[in-house]
């Protein structure tokens, strides 16, 4: 069971993003964490941090949240390895460059049988590593090559379309970001009891939305803080961080964001 977290802000913000704390905040209390990653989106670029080990014992995770790195696109990840060994070829985000802009996906859920699929089979030596997701993450792009164009509605209309392939397939909570814009897809996740872990249920993604009214507000969501809100902004994340305020995303919806604006959804 993984843990997702995403940002997409009108302005820089600065997260201060305790990854242990938020991992147990999503239901991990029980389990040992195997992994955590965390990416600040720059011009055409990104900070991308990441680790096959628990943050709880990783200096690289102490410094990344002792330093400040302001970004208006954030995506991050706490992973715990459902069938293989912790290794870095297998953490999340995969990432990779497309049109001179870094691309990257975080991937909650297992995707069993995708190997089988015809449109898999040449993308399967390309992986770095061997999980299904970032065979996903190949797959996506490609179909986004193939659709040939630029226009965020037309891309969100893929994007949509290959989730609900995914879906088919098993839990498809997916984060993905393309240098500009990022997409999110909610479906139905596990979730995690003192007994084990529960069949897959929605909802496998929540929202957090936050905008001019709330200028000079602070957020105080667990495991991921904002000091201060400059703009409209909004938050995503695998369970809701706090009491209020965060709203659950049904299953099927689609959305691309540019800049802390929803640009379009749909749901299928």
């Amino acid at each position: 069971m993984c843990e997702l977290f995403a940002m997409s802000a009108s302005v820089p913000h600065t997260v201060r993003y305790e990854l242990d704390l938020f991992a147990a905040e999503g239901g991990e209390r029980h389990r040992d964490r195997d992994g955590w990653s965390i990416l600040f989106a720059q011009d055409r670029d990104a900070y991308l941090f990441r680790e096959p080990d628990p943050a709880a014992t990783s200096e690289l995770a102490r410094m990344v949240v002792r330093d400040e790195c302001p970004c208006k696109h954030l995506m991050a990840h706490v992973r715990r390895a459902s069938a293989r060994e912790p290794a870095l070829a297998n953490t999340h985000p995969f990432d990779g460059v497309v049109h001179g802009k870094r691309n990257a996906f975080a991937h909650n859920g297992d995707m069993p049988g995708i190997k089988d699929r015809e449109d898999a089979r040449e993308f399967i030596l390309r992986r770095i590593g061997d999980t299904d997701s970032e065979l996903v993450f190949l797959m996506l792009l490609d179909r986004l090559k193939r659709a040939g164009s630029a226009d965020p509605s037309v891309r969100l209309e893929v994007f949509s379309r290959f989730a609900a392939e995914m879906r088919e397939l098993g839990s498809a909570n997916f984060l993905f970001f393309d240098g500009e814009h990022l997409f999110v897809h909610a479906d139905r996740r596990r979730f995690e009891t003192e007994d084990g872990l529960t069949e897959r249920r929605e909802p496998g993604l929540n929202i957090r939305s936050f905008n001019n009214r709330h200028r000079r507000d602070r957020c105080d969501a667990r495991g991921a803080s904002i000091e201060e809100i400059y703009g409209p902004l909004h938050l995503f994340a695998s369970v809701p961080l706090e009491t209020e305020g965060w709203e659950p995303l049904t299953r099927g919806t689609a959305m691309i964001l540019r800049d802390g604006m929803i640009v379009s959804q749909i749901t299928s």
